[in-house]
């Protein structure tokens, strides 16, 4: 009877069996990595029937990471997370799969049915656009009146006097900004202290050196598959010779990990590490 009691107080502090799917971010380009979580509670003792495989993902999607199970239990409510990494390869608002999940409680069973959560996809171009749109010019200064021209005159030669001495005092600037070669390093040490960070760290790294190069070139391509963007960076006479090795390495390399599902080992994050700091420092 006490059994019994327990059992019946447990129910009624964990409420009825329920299910919400989650998606971070909401808002994603094609080929970013987001994570999607469906979350289950039911009262404590209950049994959840997860399936033993997931439903099969339609060719618009490439999983990163498998689904990943935590269980906690406390004040009478069992709580489930499952979590999976995945990257869309089409525009538009997707959503990753549906489940039905029957779950068995002191009161009998049920089928949870949770409505999927949707990720809406930036396309590469808007309507009506048939290629990367440049990026924004600054406007033209406003012209000084004829009787004041003076006075800006003097401020332009006085700014240039500043700036000329403060380059005559100050050594030469890096080419290369320094967050990027202390993006590298994070990613590095991040690699190092967790292994199971291969496959993100891939994905970092193709970024990390793709933004860089658009930025140096002034020529965004972040909307381009990777071979589409070596080609066109490999066309731009202001990539040198042995940024666009490295840069081709990397690229290679990774397309298995990216797009393939290859699990990558130490020594290729490694070697690919190297070959992001050569085509950042080139």
């Amino acid at each position: 009877m006490i059994a019994a009691l327990f059992l019946g107080c447990a129910t009624l502090l964990g409420g009825e069996p329920s299910a919400v799917w989650s998606v971070s971010p909401r808002e994603a380009q094609i080929g970013q990595p987001v994570v999607w979580r469906l979350e289950i509670h039911a009262p404590s003792g209950s049994l959840v029937l997860l399936p033993d495989k997931d439903p099969p993902l339609d060719p618009s999607w490439v999983l990163l990471e498998p689904r990943r199970i935590e269980r906690t239990e406390s004040a009478g409510e069992l709580h489930i997370t499952l979590d999976w990494k995945a990257c869309a390869l089409e525009p538009g608002p997707r959503s990753l799969f549906t489940l039905e999940i029957p779950v068995e409680t002191a009161s009998g069973r049920t089928q949870l049915q949770p409505s999927a959560a949707e990720l809406s996809v930036l396309p590469a171009l808007r309507d009506g656009e048939d290629a990367p749109r440049p990026q924004k010019g600054f406007l033209p200064p406003p012209e000084p009146e004829a009787s004041h021209s003076w006075i800006g005159w003097t401020m332009l030669a006085a700014m240039l006097g500043g700036a000329l001495v403060l380059l005559l005092r100050r050594p030469p600037a890096p080419a290369l900004p320094p967050s990027a070669l202390l993006r590298l390093a994070q990613l590095e040490q991040e690699f190092a202290a967790d292994a199971g960070r291969a496959r993100e760290t891939v994905f970092a790294l193709t970024q990390l050196v793709r933004e860089r190069t658009d930025a140096r070139l002034q020529t965004p391509r972040a909307a381009l598959p990777d071979a589409e963007w070596l080609r066109l960076v490999a066309d731009d006479p202001r990539m040198s010779g042995s940024a666009l090795e490295a840069s081709r390495r990397l690229l290679e390399r990774a397309e298995a990990v990216k797009y393939a599902l290859a699990t990558p080992s130490r020594f290729l994050v490694e070697e690919l590490c190297a070959n992001a700091r050569e085509a950042l420092a080139a």
